[in-house]
């Protein structure tokens, strides 16, 4: 008793306005989830008692990552990052194939994904560098060639497992770091117009024919409606179908007769919103809008460049896994496998989005802002 005591005074230093939103979602988040499971097979029900103990597990990172000091959780980012590095390369020989991609590390009571938690160490250790720099002070083109040299290598074996959402994913929140610090604008110019010579050359070469074919069904869904347009035609039709008020809890007929794929990791927000409507769609994206507007104020507040950039990192995090996979259940962007926060199903992207919430209650909590 005097353990959870000590845990609940001590939690009066953290905004609950904060651990609210975050514990509302995560039970839409497991509604969601049963529901997708309900009256399927025990391996899909299965995956919701896993994710129930995925949850209780991430709020005990959470709160050991709350109550450590970023400075030295600043220290701690190197051994992380060659760690992961390590975990990255063993995924090749012995990881698990999942849909003829290789991402997880099968480690007997569970199966973990490092590029889920490179996301986390990249995204701070590319953070921790930046803050360094003199208060002003904007990147030019040597200054980008080198922090280029540490993040291409790992996305480059994130991309080869392969996993383009990931791979993209990071490359998208170390962008917008290097662009809250400030660039320079021929060496932005000249990024630019590199990234549109080799467009092509990626689609030709490097895309594989599954990746490409995501990309058209983007741009006309109608085209193969049984094949890679199916995906998003049925989640729009499950999003629609739930109208003001929504179906029910366990009602949703895109989700019950399974004509939903995915429905458990990328397309739960096609689930909620058939069964809570736009109401329950509603209160789920503002529930978002006040993690990410809380975290990008307290970023504004921060006494010292390293935990303003932390908190640009995990805003930004939460803000492209949010927009994301939004638009592309709603078919305005491909369908990449991405996640969405708190609410999709998954181990490794659950401990690492509480990990990246932790950290900015960390930093609220030894600051004492917004009081």
């Amino acid at each position: 008793m005097k353990f959870f005591y000590l845990i609940f005074n001590q939690t009066k230093k953290i905004s609950l306005y904060f651990l609210s939103c975050i514990a509302v979602l995560q039970i839409l988040g497991l509604l969601s989830l049963y529901s997708a499971a309900y009256g399927t097979d025990g391996e899909n029900l299965f995956l919701f008692k896993q994710q129930l103990s995925w949850v209780g597990l991430s709020w005990v990172v959470f709160f050991i990552i709350c109550y450590s000091q970023t400075h030295l959780i600043s220290k701690a980012l190197w051994p992380l990052f060659w760690f992961n590095i390590l975990a990255l390369v063993l995924v090749f020989f012995i990881g698990k194939e999942v849909y003829s991609a290789k991402r997880w590390l099968d480690l007997g009571l569970f199966h973990y994904q490092p590029s889920e938690t490179l996301k986390l160490i990249l995204t701070l250790l590319i953070a921790r560098k930046l803050s360094q720099r003199h208060l002003g002070q904007i990147l030019n083109f040597k200054d980008l060639i080198k922090l280029f040299a540490l993040i291409l290598p790992p996305v480059a074996l994130v991309f080869a497992q392969p996993d383009l959402g990931t791979a993209g994913m990071i490359l998208l929140l170390v962008c917008t770091l290097i662009l809250f610090n400030g660039i320079e604008k021929r060496t932005f110019l000249s990024l630019l117009l590199v990234f549109l010579i080799s467009t092509p050359l990626v689609w030709s070469f490097i895309l594989k024919p599954y990746q490409k074919a995501r990309i058209t069904s983007f741009i006309q869904p109608g085209a193969d409606p049984q094949g890679t347009g199916y995906n998003v035609i049925q989640s729009k039709i499950a999003i629609g179908s739930g109208q003001l008020f929504g179906k029910g809890f366990k009602q949703g007929t895109q989700n019950k007769l399974q004509f939903l794929p995915e429905r458990h990791t990328d397309f739960i927000f096609s689930v909620l919103s058939e069964e809570y409507g736009f109401i329950g769609s509603s209160i789920t994206l503002i529930l978002f809008f006040l993690i990410i507007s809380f975290i990008f104020k307290l970023a504004s507040q921060s006494r010292n460049r390293l935990d303003c950039y932390f908190c640009i990192g995990v805003g930004s995090f939460l803000l492209w896994h949010t927009v994301l996979n939004l638009a592309m259940t709603m078919g305005f962007f491909p369908v990449v496998g991405i996640p969405l926060p708190l609410l999709s199903y998954g181990g490794s992207h659950t401990l690492t989005t509480m990990a990246f919430l932790g950290l900015a209650a960390s930093i609220y909590r030894t600051k004492d802002l917004f009081q």
